[in-house]
């Protein structure tokens, strides 16, 4: 059976990392982190973790592939290896139906909306 991928947006607050938005492209997950990292009246701490299903071995693995410069200074080191609050045990990674792959077209009016803070 095919593994199955998802890329999860997290930011960090409240002392823990909470699920922002889950991307099946990488390109649009790491655009998506960056962009929060700037938004809002204070620069945000970001992370994007994929996370890879295997369906024969019932088991998902997870790996950061994008943390925030400000990640490094802010977040104490115990926290940058904790996961993110609100993952649904076992299973595949969660999926959500508004992110889907986009056109080229999207991508360039994702890059111009507004986001919100955490």
């Amino acid at each position: 059976m095919p593994q199955l991928v998802a890329y999860e947006v997290q930011c960090y607050s409240g002392g823990s990392w909470v699920i922002q938005s889950i991307f099946d492209d990488k390109e649009l997950a790491l655009i998506e982190a960056r962009r929060m990292e700037e938004s809002g009246l204070r620069k945000q701490e970001t992370r994007v973790v994929k996370d890879v299903y295997d369906q024969d071995q019932d088991k998902t693995r997870s790996s950061v592939v994008y943390e925030s410069p400000m990640v490094r200074t802010k977040v104490p080191t115990e926290a940058r290896q904790q996961p993110a609050a609100k993952r649904p045990p076992g299973g595949p990674p969660a999926r959500s139906r508004r992110h889907r792959p986009a056109s080229a077209e999207s991508r360039r009016n994702l890059q111009k909306t507004p986001v919100p803070a955490c």
